[in-house]
């Protein structure tokens, strides 16, 4: 009995450091990066400057959307170097999309010309989860809850952010079929 709670008390602590270095990893060093669509749509949170200049060169980007307000100088740089077009739609992820947003950036995400794309926020978890999963749902089929699921998986808090996926489950409702559909007035 002894052992096992030796054993314990080290491997607790060792479990929880695990986990905060994975969490670590993936959302500090990483930037929380995904592939959307292999070879033509990214998205992560806001690449530290090196990060973001070897992210042009590997994945050839063409253009960059960052959801943003302000960008950082060596961002405007390197585009400005690597020929790499930058759309700046901005919106805060307490308040979500205003209307026309996912208007205007819908035809930035499907335009043959600006992929590949990256798509950034600061986190790489609200507004690019919240415009990836419009993306999913409206030009890839994927059902809401599968797209919700997937906000979450790259660090989506909705208690944090509800208006996301009230806007998410306001944009779309069930289909009677089992999928979702758009909203329709």
């Amino acid at each position: 009995m002894r052992t096992r709670v030796r054993w314990l008390r080290w491997a607790f602590p060792l479990l929880i450091a695990l986990l905060v270095g994975a969490f670590a990893w993936d959302y500090e060093v990483q930037k929380n990066f995904s592939v959307v669509v292999p070879g033509k749509i990214y998205r992560s949170g806001q690449p530290r400057e090196a990060q973001l200049e070897a992210w042009i060169q590997k994945y050839g980007l063409n253009s960059i959307l960052s959801l943003r307000h302000g960008l950082p100088p060596y961002e405007r740089e390197l585009a400005e170097r690597y020929g790499v077009k930058i759309h700046n739609v901005t919106f805060s992820a307490g308040s979500g999309l205003k209307e026309g947003q996912w208007e205007a950036v819908l035809p930035i995400l499907t335009d043959e010309s600006n992929l590949p794309i990256l798509i950034h926020c600061r986190g790489g978890g609200d507004r690019s989860g919240i415009v990836t999963a419009l993306y999913r749902v409206e030009v890839q089929g994927w059902p809401l809850d599968k797209a919700i699921r997937e906000m979450k998986h790259h660090y989506h808090v909705p208690l944090r952010y509800p208006a996301l996926q009230k806007h998410l489950r306001e944009k779309f409702r069930e289909d009677p079929e089992g999928g979702f559909a758009p909203q329709t007035e």
